[in-house]
């Protein structure tokens, strides 16, 4: 009996098991294609991508041509590019000497370098520029260089500057005042601590506090402690964001490693939110970034702006990214997942409050830095309590502890409380919104200037935080940097892509401004680097055809022979082209036959015999044009490696032989009796094919040799496909 009921219990269990792994693994499936819909792919492509492209620098006279922009257009670009020069290198003579000196030694090349342009540009800007901002005062929202000239600064100190440099320069003056009875004592802390800990908790409306040496420090640290304290392995951030320099919490910039911990998902997308849920027991926290820093070419995502008109209300600015961190935060709550606010850039920028004040999203972390410290360098984080826990009560062995000698400077605290009592006045408020305002009308009234001049440029913005925008495709909106430059602005090392105001920007600073915008536009597009569809109609076309090319050609390192033979063949092609291929009908007839031998080579492994009687007939129209349409050319043709128009005209005579033969020794001339020899023909012609084809290559390699053969041989097999590609334009333009 048990020997018996033994396989039937086996065979139960085998299935109780088999259905398990079935359904776990059917679960993990389904969780992988949701997290595929909703993934932001390009940050993954780009990461693998960069192992792959290798360095390409265009020579001189490549660089004006990027775009395959007309001569015309390339001599006045030359001359632009070297007035530019002069006018740069008249102007900051010093501070190009002082980036000589210091380039060779100084390894953070941002204040340096070109690396604000694209690789292939970035050898001949090092060449022709020195762009080295060295500066020594401030005033207002103006900047004093070394060599004395006084521009104005949208760079924002990377986003320190809201209050204006001159209330940063007394808060550092009274903060350093107060503490320096006890000098850079760390360990023990200073009064003061305390209650920058009180009004941190009141702004960010959390529980404990931490500070760190910086705000990427801290964007750290609440990662970590968000790990230890929901024993999750996940961290979802958004495509776009930017959160320092740590590779776990920046999967979209320049990291290589393999990124197993974090989620980079769709920002805006509903896929995100679906993932979030269903992976809720695997995240532990969503890090989001409310102004998304580095989308290329691109306005915050919140940001409704008609582009077109110039003109956008500041009411409608955060209303839908307001709404997107609202449903997020229902989502997370709804999981029981924590909300991570990155406000190291967007802190006290906004509002007194920051990005939870102006969106009006309670995060479960907030984290802070720039200006926060009153114009020192700063992170903060604060949470709620069970987000903060540096010990596991229950596991003692477990701890997540997060240190910095700096963290509490007595210097950064004293700088800090005197921020954090000016931003709780009541005064402040107001502050923060005639700031918001100022910039929202200079905006509009820039983009009307520059809708006017019909320049394709506008500007967009988020507060204080603004943009510019390429309403144009051109291989060099990067080159605007250099003629603000020259027009007196200071940028921060990330050009044109983020450009910040602060609250010391009057009606005057604006419209002055406004002005070297518009005359920083209008010198580049009479340079010629802005070219209209009129001016340039292949232009996009242009740009996209010489794009492919320097992708694959930095991607696929060709070996030098192989460079070399492909020179040959198209070498080769051009010669027979000039040769014998003038006459417009003669082209046209090329595109037909052209257009049949390609798909010949696809259907002769399906259906050789109407390959074949498709391609005789080609063949014939392509040598009618040769013979009756164009000069025999038989002095040309004698430096070419192919046949000449007698040998030609031998083997066309040979194919018009092979059916004629058939048809002679035919017992009947109709249709069931001419079948079976229509296949038997096409059979002989593919031999005969074979044979000639064959036979050349034989030839060449005798009388010349083996590479010159491989050459022809190359030619004749690729000419349908170059002949389309060559006489399609021309013909189209002569019609």
């Amino acid at each position: 009996m048990m020997n018996e009921e033994l396989p039937v219990g086996w065979l139960l269990a085998g299935l109780l098991v088999g259905s398990i792994v079935a359904a776990l693994v059917a679960r993990r499936v389904a969780i992988a294609l949701w997290t595929l819909r909703a993934m932001a792919l390009t940050p993954a492509f780009s990461r693998r991508l960069s192992r792959w492209v290798r360095p390409r620098s265009y020579s001189d006279e490549d660089f004006f041509r990027a775009d395959g922009a007309g001569e015309p257009w390339i001599e006045r670009r030359r001359q632009g590019i070297d007035r530019l020069s002069s006018v740069l290198g008249a102007r900051y003579p010093r501070c190009a000497a002082w980036g000589d000196a210091i380039r060779t030694s100084f390894s953070d090349l941002r204040f340096t370098d070109a690396n604000r342009v694209p690789f292939p540009f970035a050898r001949f800007m090092r060449d022709h520029f020195n762009q080295c901002a060295v500066v020594t005062a401030s005033d207002g929202p103006r900047l004093q260089d070394l060599d004395g000239n006084w521009t104005l600064d949208v760079g924002g100190s990377y986003g320190v500057n809201v209050a204006g440099f001159a209330r940063y320069k007394e808060w550092m003056a009274k903060g350093l005042e107060r503490v320096q009875a006890l000098g850079p004592v760390l360990g023990p802390l200073h009064p003061v601590v305390a209650e920058n800990t009180a009004q941190l908790k009141s702004v960010s409306g959390l529980d404990e506090v931490s500070f760190h040496m910086s705000g990427t420090e801290a964007v750290m640290a609440a990662v970590r402690l968000a790990r230890f304290n929901t024993r999750r392995k996940f961290i979802v951030c958004f495509s776009g964001a930017y959160h320092g320099w740590w590779d776990g919490v920046q999967p979209g910039l320049g990291s290589e490693r393999n990124l197993d911990d974090c989620l980079t998902l769709k920002d805006l997308h509903e896929a995100s939110l679906e993932v979030i849920r269903r992976r809720a027991g695997e995240i532990a926290g969503v890090l989001v970034n409310p102004v998304q820093s580095f989308h290329p070419n691109a306005p915050p995502p919140h940001d409704a702006i008609l582009l077109t008109s110039g003109v956008r209300r500041t009411e409608d600015a955060s209303a839908g990214y307001a709404q997107w961190l609202r449903r997020l935060r229902a989502v997370c709550d709804e999981c029981d997942v924590p909300l991570i606010f990155d406000e190291v850039y967007t802190g006290f920028r906004l509002a007194p409050g920051g990005a939870q004040e102006y969106f009006g999203v309670q995060a479960d972390m907030v984290v802070y830095g720039k200006t926060v410290a009153g114009g020192m360098p700063i992170g903060v984080v604060c949470g709620k309590k069970a987000l903060m826990r540096r010990f596991d009560a229950e596991r003692p062995m477990r701890i997540a502890y997060v240190v910095g000698t700096f963290s509490a400077h007595p210097v950064v605290m004293g700088a800090m409380n005197e921020f954090l009592r000016w931003v709780v006045e009541p005064s402040t408020a107001q502050l923060y919104t005639e700031m918001n305002e100022r910039c929202a009308q200079w905006v509009q009234a820039t983009n009307r200037r520059l809708v006017d001049a019909s320049l394709p440029v506008r500007v967009v913005h988020l507060g204080t935080v603004w943009t510019v925008l390429f309403s144009e495709p051109s291989r060099y909106n990067w080159l605007l940097q250099y003629y603000l430059r020259a027009e007196g602005v200071t940028l921060s090392w990330v050009g044109t892509g983020r450009c910040l105001s602060s609250m010391d920007f009057t009606d005057k600073d604006y419209d002055a401004l406004g002005t070297k915008l518009v005359a920083a536009a209008r010198a580049m597009k009479a340079d010629g680097w802005w070219l209209s569809a009129d001016e340039h109609p292949r232009r996009e076309k242009n740009m996209r055809a010489h794009l492919v090319r320097e992708v694959l050609g930095s991607l696929v390192r060709v070996p030098r022979p192989l460079q070399s033979f492909y020179t040959e063949v198209m070498r080769r092609k051009k010669d027979d082209h000039h040769a014998s291929h003038s006459n417009v009908t003669n082209q046209l007839f090329h595109i037909i036959s052209s257009s049949v031998f390609i798909g010949c080579y696809g259907l002769a492994f399906w259906n050789l015999t109407v390959a074949m009687w498709a391609g005789l007939g080609a063949l014939f129209l392509r040598q009618i044009g040769h013979a009756i349409l164009e000069p025999p050319c038989h002095d040309k043709e004698a430096v070419l490696l192919g046949f000449n128009t007698r040998n030609k005209t031998l083997i066309l005579g040979a194919y018009l032989l092979v059916p004629v033969l058939h048809l002679l020794s035919a017992d009947a001339w109709t249709a069931e009796a001419l079948r079976p020899a229509a296949a038997a023909v096409a059979l002989e012609w593919f031999l005969w094919t074979l044979l000639v084809v064959g036979g050349r290559v034989a030839y060449l390699v005798w009388s010349r040799d083996v590479r010159l053969a491989m050459v022809w041989f190359v030619k004749l097999i690729t000419d349908p496909v170059t002949d389309v590609i060559a006489y399609s334009p021309r013909y189209l333009r002569h019609a």
